[in-house]
C-alpha cells in the first residue's frame, strides 16, 4: 500500500532523536483492529439483544415511559459505538499508512548505504 505525500517531520530536519519501527507500527494496527472489532461486535451484537417491552417493566413502568427510553438508549448507545468502531479503524489505517512511510524511508536509506559502500570498494 503506497503512504502517498505522508510526512510526519514536516519541514523539521531528520535526526530529532527518536526512531520509529514500522514493525511496532504495524502491530499497533493489528491491536487497534483487534479493538475495532470488539466495540463493533458489542454494539451489533451483544447491544442487540437488549430490548425493553411493556411486559418487562409492569404498569408503572409503562406510564413512566420506560420502555421507549430505555431502548432510545440502547440504540444511542449502538450508535456510538459503530462511531466508536470506525473511528479506530481511521487511526488503524493511519497507522498503517505511518508504517508504509517508514518502511519506504528504511528502503531509500539501506539503498542508499549499499550504493555508498559500492562506492568506496
Amino acid at each position: 500500500m503506497s503512504s502517498g505525500n505522508f510526512n510526519p517531520y514536516g519541514n523539521a530536519a531528520a535526526g530529532s532523536g527518536f526512531e520509529v519501527y514500522p514493525e511496532a507500527l504495524r502491530k499497533a494496527t493489528d491491536d487497534v483492529y483487534a479493538a475495532r472489532d470488539k466495540v463493533a461486535t458489542f454494539g451489533s451484537q451483544d447491544l442487540a439483544h437488549i430490548v425493553l417491552r411493556d411486559d418487562d417493566v409492569g404498569m408503572l413502568g409503562v406510564m413512566a415511559n420506560i420502555v421507549h427510553t430505555f431502548n432510545q438508549t440502547v440504540a444511542q448507545m449502538r450508535d456510538k459505538t459503530d462511531k466508536g468502531a470506525m473511528q479506530l479503524e481511521r487511526l488503524a489505517e493511519a497507522l498503517d499508512k505511518a508504517a508504509d512511510y517508514y518502511e519506504t524511508q528504511d528502503e531509500a536509506d539501506f539503498k542508499r548505504l549499499r550504493d555508498q559502500e559500492k562506492g568506496l570498494n
